[in-house]
């Protein structure tokens, strides 16, 4: 959740909410100071519709047709997928499966094997979110599945629609092409052992706010981690200090009155049975 800070200059203090849920259904009051006075208004927010999220796993010319299983690591039962499958024209199989998806914590892992069992695919996508803080350093976990050689690996990322390229790395060449350079990279002494991690480099809160995707490609497997990143402002950050720090000095004013009315309390007390 930020305020769009290219906006405030033209007096729209416009909020925006990342990932909206039934939560964020209530009243919102927004409060302005400015060089007019004070203007005061107030917005009513309803959150509608059915959420049923899907992953899907598809191919196409394949000979004969594949056998198609779903999975998750931790391993969930009763996952029930939708596959739908047939030949072509030419004989060459095709096949969609859908699956229902659950929390952002599993692992959806695709598995697609020929019906001889000498051929084996895999494709799997991992979800997550993380919050990071505007002007400080920050790592976006990636992992490659074990066993992964010979890889290459994508960082994109997506504020609004189309995906821009970060970086690009390629195990066999060791080589990295890096189009967010000075801003992004990659951990060189962790990488070619399977951790793609992304170090964000002094980030800023609205223009690096996004959904940050992973993409592992081996040898007839994929793997692709999707992180929604939330950089907060330091003001935010300073705000909340300052709360933490305003409390605990009423706090602390609170006690010491206590104490003190205690003590002369006690005095008065002394005087009295004198």
């Amino acid at each position: 959740t930020y305020l769009l800070q290219d906006q405030l200059s033209r007096g729209i203090a416009s909020l925006h909410l990342s990932q909206c849920g039934i939560k964020d259904r209530g009243r919102y009051r927004c409060l302005v100071n400015s060089t007019l006075g004070q203007q005061e208004s107030f917005v009513i927010m309803k959150v509608e519709g059915y959420l049923n999220r899907e992953i899907q796993c598809l191919s196409k010319d394949i000979f004969p047709a594949p056998r198609v299983q779903w999975s998750t690591l931790p391993p969930k039962d009763n996952l029930r997928p939708i596959t739908h499958m047939g030949p072509n024209t030419e004989g060459l199989y095709f096949f969609q499966s859908t699956l229902r998806m659950f929390e952002n914590t599993l692992t959806y892992i695709c598995t697609v094997n020929s019906t001889y069992g000498s051929q084996s695919w895999r494709s799997s996508l991992q979800e997550r979110a993380l919050i990071g803080e505007a002007g400080k350093e920050l790592s976006i976990p990636c992992i490659a599945p074990q066993n992964l050689q010979n890889f290459s690996l994508t960082w994109t990322f997506t504020r609004t629609n189309d995906p821009t390229v970060i970086l690009s790395y390629d195990s066999r060449t060791r080589r990295t092409s890096n189009l967010w350079e000075g801003r992004a990279g990659l951990k060189p002494d962790q990488v070619l052992t399977g951790d793609g991690s992304l170090l964000l480099h002094n980030p800023e809160s609205r223009e690096q706010t996004g959904t940050y995707t992973c993409t592992f490609t081996g040898l007839q497997s994929r793997h692709m981690v999707q992180t929604q990143v939330n950089i907060r402002s330091r003001s935010h950050h300073f705000q909340m200090l300052v709360i933490v720090v305003v409390v605990a000095v009423v706090v602390a004013a609170v006690i010491t009155a206590l104490l003190l009315y205690r003590k002369l309390r006690g005095k008065c007390s002394l005087l009295a049975v004198k």
